[in-house]
Parts: structure tokens; sequence; C-alpha cells
């Protein structure tokens, strides 16, 4: 073959490469969540879990310590928060902080009136509080 005829083939070959191919014009998401709010759901459970797993860990690691529980545990909190406040705003770590404090201090009064009444433990109708 020729010279000119090699070149042409080549011209030929890039000219059709140039092409550009259309998007197709009926795109569909592909997503399960339908709505953000069961998605919110579904990931808070799945935190909540993965928290419930690392907890129990946590307190079979605890019994290998011949220290209180509260120094233990004081130790572990310090580092979780200061992780937390480094993370995240501080407005969000401190909502997260205080809801959850006063959120376990019921809790824990709840489950003292329920399990031992002989403490004559009541909570006030008015404010929630056990006195």
């Amino acid at each position: 073959m020729s010279e000119d005829k090699k070149r042409r083939k080549r011209k030929v070959k890039h000219a059709k490469n140039d092409v550009v191919v259309p998007f197709k014009r009926n795109l569909q998401v592909a997503s399960d969540t339908i709505n953000p709010v069961n998605f919110e759901e579904a990931e808070k459970e799945r935190v909540n879990q993965y928290g419930r797993d690392i907890c129990l860990e946590i307190y079979e690691y605890s019994k290998q310590f011949r220290m209180s529980p509260g120094f233990f545990y004081y130790h572990l909190l310090f580092h979780l928060k200061q992780t937390a406040i480094f993370n995240c705003g501080y407005i969000e770590y401190k909502h997260a902080n205080d809801a959850s404090t006063n959120e376990i201090a019921k809790n824990r009064a709840e489950m003292l009136v329920e399990e031992c009444p002989e403490l004559g433990l009541k909570q006030k109708e008015e404010t929630d509080t056990v006195h």
C-alpha cells in the first residue's frame, strides 16, 4: 500500500473515535431508601448495636484490673469525650453530652424505683425526678 492510503486509514480511524455517546434519558435512582427518616433510623440502630457490643467487650476487659470500676470508667470516658469534642462541633458535643447524662441519670433513677422499693423512692409527677 502506498503512504497516502495508510494516512487516510489512520485519519478515518481517529474520526470514528471522536464520536460523543449521549446519556440515557430515563435514568433511575437505585436506592432502597425511600424516606431519609428511615435511613436515619437504620443508621441509629446500627450505631446503638455497635455501642452495645463495644460496652460488653469493655465490661469483660474491666474484670482484668484491680482498680475500682469508677476509676476504670473515668479513664475510658475521658478519652471518649476528648475524641468526641475534637471530632465534632462544640455545640453538637455539648448537646450530646448533656442529653446523654440526663437520660442515663433518669434511666438509673427509674431502675432504682422499680427494683428497690425498700428505698422508698417515688417519682414526682410534675418533675419526673426521684426523691
